[in-house]
């Protein structure tokens, strides 16, 4: 039986599961005409889940549900991104959906209910636990996209995202299989004493072939070369809020399993991991950055741009694996980067919903043009989270890529580090190319924003100023968090 520390260790989560219970039983009884209560609940429901991942980050570590969850500062770390990027998108849903002529309550149950297994995903320490988490993200979001069911690009995108993401699940729980056929466990710790030993015949086998169906089942959800070709159209087809939640918050709770998997399975103890983390990266940041070059539709350039910047969060896996985590502080920029991966990414989806009207979105880049003179302070926004994205200083883009790239070059990763520095800098021009569009052409496409979307919008874009310029207490609570999972994870001989 679950104790009441238990309870209280998952309490984020289930707040977030009682909140969109409240809204899916309110919008099947009573089912107002204005889903605006629906709206301020969802909002409550995460800012209190926020406060209480805080409260209990400020406790020490502790196992919860006889070890399958880890509550440590890394997983709450990452459970907070993923919680913050469900406020940003929340903010500005309630107009975005008016203007889209959606107003269905579901959807904001359905992204409580995502955001739950999220969180639950950031703290999985047990494979059973992953793969649990992971469905409950993963349906939520396979509903999301294709919610506006009366667009053949919106149901087209749901309906592709579940049938590969059904085959990846499947890869995914395979590969459990032959790991827990090989160790007789899927504990992460106990996987990981496995990988102490030396091992040979069937067993080294299974545990091959289970590590790289999980990889396989990993690569899909953060959206890495080879495993990407669902995000452009996914992205495109999505309705803007969601495509804004999925490709945030996934990529945040996809990268904290993903990473504790690495750190605390794989550590230092197989180059032939090691070796396909290496190309999944190298590949994925040089296919993202030119695929990106070619698109006008913005949602798809940052479709191609989420598939970037997965490859260079992905070094930094193939660092911690190739040395002494412990011993590499610059590792702490994969939960820094994933942070200001979230702000950068919601303030620029919050301006492409500027565009959506009579139940359209316009997101090609020619809705862009003259945007510098009818609304200065949008095309300013959007501006900033470019130049992020594009690690241009003095944003948090910036700092976030720096260190990523520190963490590469101090675990002797010299080449990696070569490749995302000249695809990052190939990847400028797409970034600058908006704001061509927005200052130097002429244009009469109408934009309007609700003051709380602009809130939301003035938010990220304070956030990647203040961290870009005064980076200094965010990465040493990014380096206090991993430092919490590194003891924990990382067998040593």
């Amino acid at each position: 039986m679950p104790t009441f520390n238990d309870l209280w260790l998952a309490s984020p989560a289930l707040l977030l599961f009682f909140g969109a219970m409240a809204i899916m039983l309110g919008e099947a009884i009573v089912r107002p005409a204005s889903k605006t209560g629906f709206w301020a609940l969802a909002l409550g429901t995460l800012a209190g889940s926020a406060a209480l991942t805080v409260v209990i980050f400020l406790g020490p570590s502790a196992d919860a549900f006889g070890g399958m969850l880890r509550v440590d500062q890394f997983g709450l770390f990452a459970q907070l991104v993923c919680t913050l990027a469900a406020l940003l998108t929340v903010l500005f849903s309630d107009d975005y959906l008016r203007a889209l002529n959606l107003r269905v309550g579901e959807y904001y149950s359905l992204v409580l209910f995502g955001v739950c297994g999220m969180g639950l995903m950031c703290l999985a320490n047990d494979l059973m636990m992953v793969f649990v988490a992971l469905e409950v993200m993963s349906i939520s979001m396979y509903v999301l996209c294709a919610l506006k069911r009366g667009d053949p690009r919106s149901v087209e995108a749901g309906f592709k995202y579940f049938i590969l993401g059904a085959f990846s699940s499947g890869l995914m729980l395979y590969g459990i299989s032959f790991l827990y056929g090989a160790t007789g466990t899927t504990s992460l710790p106990g996987i990981g004493g496995f990988f102490m030993g030396q091992h040979q015949g069937t067993q080294a086998t299974l545990v091959a072939i289970g590590g790289a169906l999980l990889i396989v089942g990993f690569g899909f959800k953060v959206a890495s070369v080879p495993f990407h070709m669902w995000a452009p159209d996914v992205y495109q087809g999505a309705p803007i809020s969601v495509t804004s939640l999925m490709s945030a918050g996934v990529k945040a709770a996809s990268f904290a399993a993903f990473a504790r998997f690495v750190y605390g399975v794989i550590g230092t103890h197989s180059a032939g991991f090691v070796g396909v983390l290496w190309w999944m990266a190298a590949a994925t940041m040089v296919v993202g950055n030119l695929g990106a070059l070619a698109q006008r539709d913005l949602k798809r350039m940052l479709a191609y741009s989420s598939i970037a910047h997965a490859g260079y969060l992905l070094m930094a896996l193939v660092a911690a694996s190739t040395g002494n985590a412990s011993n590499n502080p610059a590792l702490a920029s994969l939960l820094f980067y994933l942070l200001a991966y979230t702000f950068m990414n919601a303030g620029a989806f919050i301006v492409l919903a500027a565009f959506t009207r009579d139940g359209q979105d316009y997101t090609d880049i020619d809705s862009l043009a003259g945007l510098g003179k009818r609304h200065p302070w949008l095309a300013a926004g959007l501006s900033l989270c470019l130049l992020s994205m594009a690690g241009i200083p003095p944003t948090m883009g910036f700092v976030g890529k720096f260190y990523l790239f520190s963490a590469a070059i101090q675990s002797g990763q010299v080449p990696l580090a070569m490749i995302g520095a000249l695809s990052a800098a190939a990847g400028v021009y797409y970034y600058l190319r908006p704001m061509v569009w927005m200052y130097m052409k002429e244009g009469h496409t109408e934009a309007r924003v609700a003051p709380v979307a602009f809130t939301a919008l003035a938010i990220c874009g304070f956030a990647l100023l203040a961290f870009g310029l005064v980076p200094g207490p965010m990465l040493g609570l990014a380096q206090t968090s991993l430092q919490s999972l590194i003891p924990y994870t990382i067998p040593t001989h």
